[in-house]
C-alpha cells in the first residue's frame, strides 16, 4: 500500500492557523475517498447519512440539509486527507502558523493595552482568548513531540505557544494541555518523557512565577473555578436538544436556543458585529445563520441540540473510532492532539468546523492516525476491523462530556434553606422598545445567586431581558431594569439560579412568570 501526498503541498497546512476556513481545502481531497480501507469508507458513509437524516427531521429541513452535507463532507474530506498525508512529517508547517498568531496576538495586545500588558488577557484580530489558548496548547504538543530535524524550530516555536497559552488565561486548553501531554508520553515513552515532563514543569514554574511577580496577572485565572456563564449555555442547548429530539435544530441553526447571546438585533458572526459593520442586524441572506458560531461550550450538549440524538450517535461513533486509531497507531503527536481535543471537550465545543484550524488539526490527524494504524499491519494481515472498543471508546466519550449531569444525581444539597420568588411589581402599560423598571421580592438564604429575565413571545425565539447577581435585602426587594422589548405579548420568566463554583448545568432553583404585553 503506497500513501501519497495530496497535490497540494504540505506547506498549505502552515496556513490552517491564520486563514479562518482554510481547511476548506481539503475538499480536494475528496475524490481519493476511494483509498480508503473499506471499514472506513463504510463509516463515513454511515456518518454522513445520520448527519443527513438529523437535517431532514430539523425544523428547517431545506436549510438544514446543504449545511449538513457541506459540514459532513468537510469532516470526511479532512480525515481523507490526512490518511492520504500518511505521516505526521506533514503537519510541521502548522507549528510555523501558530508561531505566527502567537507574534500577532502579542504585537496587538501591546498596542491596544501598553499599560496593562500582563494583566490583560491575550487578545487578537481575529481568535478569541480561548482560542489563544488552545493554539498554544496544541503548538506545544507539535513542538513536543516533533521527532528529529532542527530543534531550533521546536524551541522557538514551542516557546512562543507556551507564552501564548499562558497569556491567554484560559482554563479550558489547561485541561487539553494536560490530557495531551499524558497521551503523548503514554504512546512515546521512551521518547517522549522528557519533552513532555519538562513542558509541564515549565508551565507551572511559569504559572507561579508569574502569579508571584504580577498579583493579579491573567494567570490568576488559571486558579478560578467558575463557570463563567458555561451552565447557562449547557442548559440552554439540552432544551433545544429536548424541544427538537431526534434531529437537533439544524446545522448552525442553534444560536436562537442561546437566551444571554442571540439577539433579534444583532449578528454574531465569527467576528465582532462591529468588523462587518452590522450593528443594526444581519442582512436577509444571513438572517436565518445570525447566530452561526454561538456555541455551547460543551461538545456533546452542541451537537445533540443541533443534530438530535441521531447527529449525535454519528458525531460519537466517529470520535470513538478516530480515538481507537490513534491508538493503534502509536504516534505521540496524533494522540497527543486527539485527546486534547476530546478532553477540551468538557467546557468548549472545539471539534466545530470550519475554525482557525484547531478543528481542521483534530480531524486532519484523525486521518493520519487511521493512515498510520493501517501501515503498523504486518503485509499478511488483513485490514483491521472497527472492533467493540470503538463503541465502547465512543460510550466513554459520551460519559464524558455530560459529566455535569451525572454529578447533578450524585451531589448532595448543602444549602439550608430553599430560595423563594414572592411577588414582581410591574407597570401597567409597557412601551415598545422603551427599558422598564420592575421590583421582585426574593426571600434569599446565603450564598451567590444571579436572576435572569427570559420574554418569550407566542411565536420566536425568547429574549434575554434581565441578567444581574441577586444578593439578600433587608426588605426583600430588589430593584431591576427590564431590556426594551418590540410590541406584542410576551410569557416573562425571571428564573434565579445558584452560583457556587461547580461544574453542573445552571438550572434556575426559583422561578416566577407573568404574561406582559408591550403596546
Amino acid at each position: 500500500m503506497k500513501f501519497r501526498l495530496l497535490p497540494i503541498p504540505p506547506l498549505w497546512l502552515g496556513v490552517l492557523p491564520l486563514i479562518p476556513g482554510a481547511g476548506l481545502l481539503s475538499l480536494l481531497a475528496l475524490p481519493r475517498f476511494r483509498r480508503l480501507p473499506v471499514g472506513w469508507r463504510a463509516l463515513l458513509a454511515a456518518f454522513l447519512a445520520l448527519q443527513l437524516l438529523a437535517a431532514l427531521l430539523s425544523p428547517q429541513p431545506l436549510l438544514s440539509l446543504p449545511l449538513a452535507l457541506i459540514r459532513g463532507g468537510l469532516v470526511v474530506a479532512l480525515i481523507v486527507a490526512g490518511y492520504m498525508l500518511g505521516h505526521t512529517r506533514a503537519v510541521r508547517p502548522v507549528l510555523l502558523g501558530y508561531s505566527v498568531v502567537a507574534l500577532t496576538a502579542f504585537a496587538t495586545t501591546v498596542v491596544l493595552h501598553p499599560a496593562a500588558v500582563f494583566t490583560t488577557r491575550l487578545v487578537h484580530p481575529y481568535y478569541t482568548s480561548v482560542s489563544l489558548g488552545l493554539a498554544g496548547t496544541l503548538g506545544l504538543l507539535l513542538a513536543v513531540t516533533w521527532r528529529g530535524g532542527p530543534w531550533v524550530w521546536r524551541v522557538v516555536g514551542g516557546g512562543l505557544s507556551l507564552g501564548m497559552f499562558l497569556w491567554s488565561g484560559s482554563r479550558g486548553p489547561l485541561i487539553a494541555l494536560v490530557a495531551g501531554l499524558a497521551a503523548a508520553l503514554v504512546v512515546g515513552l521512551r521518547s517522549q518523557w522528557k519533552a513532555s515532563l519538562l513542558a509541564l514543569a515549565g508551565t507551572a514554574v511559569l504559572v507561579l512565577g508569574l502569579q508571584t511577580a504580577v498579583p493579579g496577572g491573567v494567570t490568576s485565572r488559571f486558579l478560578e473555578n467558575t463557570l463563567n456563564g458555561r451552565g447557562i449555555f449547557w442548559a440552554d442547548a439540552l432544551s433545544a436538544g429536548r424541544l427538537h429530539p431526534w434531529g437537533g435544530t439544524g446545522p448552525y441553526q442553534l444560536g436562537p436556543a442561546f437566551s444571554t447571546q442571540y439577539s433579534d438585533a444583532s449578528c454574531k458572526l465569527w467576528l465582532p458585529v462591529q468588523t462587518y459593520g452590522l450593528e443594526g442586524g444581519c442582512p436577509p441572506a444571513l438572517d436565518a445563520l445570525r447566530g452561526a458560531w454561538l456555541i455551547a461550550h460543551n461538545t456533546a450538549f452542541h451537537l445533540l441540540g443541533e443534530t438530535g440524538i441521531i447527529g449525535l450517535s454519528g458525531w460519537l461513533a466517529l470520535m470513538g473510532a478516530l480515538a481507537l486509531a490513534a491508538w493503534r497507531c502509536r504516534d505521540p503527536l496524533v494522540n497527543g492532539v486527539t485527546w486534547a481535543i476530546l478532553a477540551m471537550g468538557l467546557v468548549d465545543t472545539p471539534t466545530f468546523l470550519p475554525n482557525v484550524g484547531h478543528a481542521e488539526l483534530y480531524w486532519l490527524l484523525g486521518g493520519v492516525g487511521v493512515a498510520l494504524a493501517q501501515k503498523n499491519l504486518l503485509a499478511d494481515q488483513p485490514a483491521p476491523r472497527l472492533s467493540p472498543a470503538a463503541p465502547l471508546l465512543a460510550l466513554a466519550l459520551l460519559t464524558y462530556f455530560t459529566l455535569p449531569l451525572w454529578l447533578e444525581r450524585v451531589r448532595p444539597s448543602v444549602r439550608a434553606g430553599v430560595p423563594i420568588l414572592r411577588a414582581l411589581t410591574l407597570p401597567t402599560r409597557l412601551t415598545a422598545g422603551e427599558n422598564v423598571t420592575l421590583f421582585l421580592k426574593a426571600d434569599l438564604p446565603q450564598g451567590k445567586f444571579r436572576v435572569r429575565g427570559l420574554a418569550c413571545p407566542i411565536n420566536g425565539p425568547c429574549q434575554n431581558v434581565v441578567q444581574t447577581a441577586l444578593k439578600a435585602s433587608p426588605s426583600g426587594w430588589t430593584r431591576l431594569t427590564l431590556k426594551g422589548l418590540p410590541a406584542g405579548r410576551y410569557r416573562l420568566s425571571l428564573q434565579l439560579s445558584d452560583q457556587r463554583a461547580r461544574l453542573s448545568v445552571e438550572r434556575p432553583v426559583a422561578e416566577l412568570v407573568r404574561m406582559i404585553d408591550v403596546e
